[in-house]
């Protein structure tokens, strides 16, 4: 299967690229592991003219629109990830304690616990922390 382009991934959502959120979806197609704000402006400063709240808009399109999914990392530092379908995300996360990457765990889904009447869940966020497999070759 071929990497979609994020002119592409903008175009299938039925929205319109711009520039600014071509820009950001490209690095964000580029990484493996979510990324923090700071670590997507640090990429994006490289080669754009970006600033921080140029990108907070950008994301919260981003999200606002399920092209992208946030996860918590550590000290409530928020990181970005695409969604790997057109729906939005659905599955737990992994965070290595000592390398600090996060993994996506498809095959891992929360449920929603049964709710009081008239509640609804909106989001259901499950994060694991513990130490990846390469870390622990590595000890």
């Amino acid at each position: 299967m071929s990497m979609m382009t994020a002119t592409q991934i903008i175009q299938d959502a039925g929205l319109r690229p711009t520039a600014n959120r071509l820009a950001v979806l490209e690095v964000l197609l580029k990484s493996d592991n979510p990324l923090t704000h700071q670590e997507l402006l640090n990429e994006l400063s490289a080669t754009h003219d970006f600033d921080r709240v140029t990108l907070y808009r950008v994301l919260d399109w981003l999200l606002a629109n399920d092209i992208v999914h946030k996860v918590a990392g550590d000290h409530r530092a928020w990181r970005f990830q695409l969604n790997s379908t057109s729906t939005s995300h659905r599955h737990a996360h992994f965070q290595c304690s000592q390398c600090g990457k996060i993994y996506c765990l498809d095959d891992v889904s929360p449920r929603a616990p049964k709710l009081p009447k008239n509640f609804r869940a909106d989001a259901i966020e499950l994060n694991i922390k513990g130490c990846c497999a390469l870390c622990l070759t590595k000890n």
